[in-house]
């Protein structure tokens, strides 16, 4: 079979989602100045894209409350830092925090959008397509995460379909990147290489959100690799999960992208040692929050 690659000339770019998806779910806090200092130890490791928070109910993601500062801290250290908005609200929430680069989620299971947003998978897409139309004039780009690409936990196996439906709905409004996301860790190499090659015949960017439940994630991103595909989600030490679908394996970690990539050649731009040095303050930020939630 003869592989579509996209962009052929794009370099890897690992994007770094330890302070959003890595942080979310845990029932500790991790204090602003805490985060900033894991985000620091990252930049100093070489990382150079990041999804830095989300813009989402502070009651149902309290780890979240500190958004608009985190954000704020990234573009004062020289980024241009993306966030997640999970609806019109949220959207519009990093709008006003002067966002450049923003991912909107829904899921293609309809179960799973329902308890993540309370809305249905058609609702949030709609909500989405108007996003889409108002994020050139807000001078944002607007990226799309569709979650339980291939799984859930409830629903099981999703139809492929349903993403390929949600992927041509989103570009022909206008969405240029897709991010494809194996939320439960479910997805096999020959899914992802198959649901991949199709979403880049329709003409989106794609990049790979994957979760280690099952082992997978680094044979996952390689074979999303071998299809042309050069964008990867990663969070230090695998850390994260969904807050609403317990059982959920951590992501791909950024320490195994590296090896992964490394190991075949592949240019990743981290250096190995300082991001050691990264995992070592966000274990000691972990378990100084854990610390204080004992107190």
């Amino acid at each position: 079979m003869k592989h579509h690659t996209h962009h052929p000339l794009q370099d890897l770019l690992i994007r770094d989602v330890t302070l959003r998806d890595g942080l979310q779910n845990l029932p500790e806090i991790i204090p602003t100045a805490e985060k900033l200092e894991i985000l620091d130890a990252l930049i100093d490791a070489g990382v150079k894209d990041f999804q830095i928070t989300s813009f989402v109910n502070p009651a149902r993601v309290p780890q979240m409350a500190d958004a608009e500062k985190v954000y704020a801290a990234g573009v004062e250290r020289g980024l241009t830092p993306n966030v997640l908005v999970a609806n019109l609200h949220g959207f519009e929430r990093a709008v006003a925090a002067g966002v450049k680069s923003v991912d909107a989620v829904l899921s293609a299971s309809n179960f799973y959008n329902k308890k993540n947003t309370n809305r249905t998978t058609l609702e949030s897409a709609n909500e989405i397509i108007i996003m889409l139309s108002r994020a050139a004039h807000a001078g944002c780009s607007l990226g799309i995460s569709i979650a339980n690409g291939f799984h859930c936990f409830t629903e099981g196996q999703i139809d492929p379909e349903k993403v390929l439906a949600l992927t041509r709905g989103f570009h022909d409004a206008g969405a240029r990147t897709i991010w494809l996301s194996d939320t439960t860790g479910f997805a096999e190499p020959q899914q992802v290489t198959k649901l991949t090659e199709d979403m880049l015949h329709i003409g989106v960017e794609v990049g790979l959100h994957l979760h280690d439940t099952q082992g997978r994630a680094a044979e996952n991103a390689m074979a999303g690799y071998k299809l042309g595909i050069r964008r990867f989600d990663a969070v230090l030490s695998g850390l994260g999960g969904s807050p609403f679908t317990p059982g959920v394996g951590g992501n791909l970690s950024l320490e195994t992208a590296q090896k992964v990539f490394t190991d075949a050649k592949i240019e990743t731009g981290i250096d190995n040692d300082k991001l050691n040095a990264a995992r070592a303050k966000l274990s000691a930020s972990l378990a100084a929050a854990k610390n204080v939630g004992a107190a």
